[in-house]
């Protein structure tokens, strides 16, 4: 029987899916793909933040589960809100590439450090936004959707003069030619999950658990167990610019997460170290260590 893989119709969730797909069937199992619209893909021409719900390029995935039109769902880890329904479960990640940020630009001159113009950037993310506003604050920012391939056209038709996106979709659509500066996790700190591609399941199907566990990559699954118990405690389907980023040394696992602002005026940002077993419970810890030290009140303010 074959194993029927849910996913987004853009080319970078065909990457994905079918790069789990080539996986599976590496290991002896024959599998199928079943593209989903989104409600996201369906809204492209209103800015994220403006959409006001949770799980907007998953939720769709996440009821053909449970409705057995599909048996996995393969998701851009960073689209999965906090909370997921409880009879769905994460099973297995892939080995995670690079995390970071990058800014696309036709221009070899434009630099975000630059301070002698104003550059019009491009991003459809409230952390990116929040981060330029409050490092930044002399360019302009101006929203953009759709696939890479659209941005990009947007980018080439001048009505942008850069692009802030991850770095992980740029190189897996083969488009690096366009990266004119990596930017720092330590400045601007990834998306929880960023760079991450997640399989989704229903819970106590132990067929496809164990037939998922077979592609699971350990260090990566540890890093995003960590950041994902951090944006459940801090409450991460609010619109707020939440960031998180994990990365495990030897023994040990590192936790650099915070919120700041839509305005970027406020940054709380803070980090925790402890062993990889105890990935969740510094999740957790440093959720609630944000939360007590302002995030609670720039939550409150998001939400009234």
């Amino acid at each position: 029987m074959k194993i029927r893989i849910g996913t987004r119709g853009s080319q970078l969730a065909l990457w994905q899916a079918n790069t789990v797909k080539n996986l599976l069937e590496a290991q002896g199992f024959e599998s199928e793909l079943v593209i989903i619209q989104t409600f996201g893909d369906q809204q492209i021409q209103k800015p994220l933040h403006q959409l006001g719900t949770q799980g907007i390029f998953t939720k769709a995935l996440d009821d053909a589960l449970l409705g057995n039109q599909i048996d996995i769902a393969v998701h851009s880890c960073k689209d999965i809100p906090g909370e997921i329904h409880e009879d769905l479960m994460i099973s297995s990640v892939l080995k995670r590439e690079e995390p970071q940020d990058v800014l696309l630009s036709l221009d070899d001159t434009i630099h975000l450090e630059n301070q002698s113009q104003k550059f019009v950037i491009g991003t459809s993310s409230v952390r990116r936004v929040a981060f330029i506003k409050h490092y930044f604050h002399q360019h302009i920012i101006k929203d953009i959707r759709g696939n890479l391939d659209t941005r990009i056209e947007k980018l080439e038709s001048g009505e942008y003069d850069a692009l802030i996106l991850a770095y992980a979709g740029i190189k897996r659509m083969g488009l690096e030619k366009y990266i004119k500066q990596k930017l720092s996790k330590e400045v601007f700190v990834p998306a929880v999950g960023q760079g991450a591609v997640a399989i989704m399941i229903r819970k106590n199907d132990d067929y496809h658990y164990e037939k998922t566990q077979k592609i699971n990559h350990e260090q990566t699954f540890y890093e995003i167990s960590c950041e994902r118990a951090y944006l459940k405690a801090i409450q991460g389907g609010c619109q707020l610019p939440v960031f998180g980023f994990a990365k495990i040394f030897m023994d040990s696992i590192r936790l650099l997460a915070g919120v700041a602002s839509v305005d970027g005026k406020v940054i709380i940002k803070q980090e925790l170290t402890d062993i990889v077993q105890n990935a969740q419970q510094i999740g957790i810890n440093l959720g609630n260590k944000i939360l007590n030290e302002g995030g609670k009140e720039l939550i409150y303010v998001s939400k009234n």
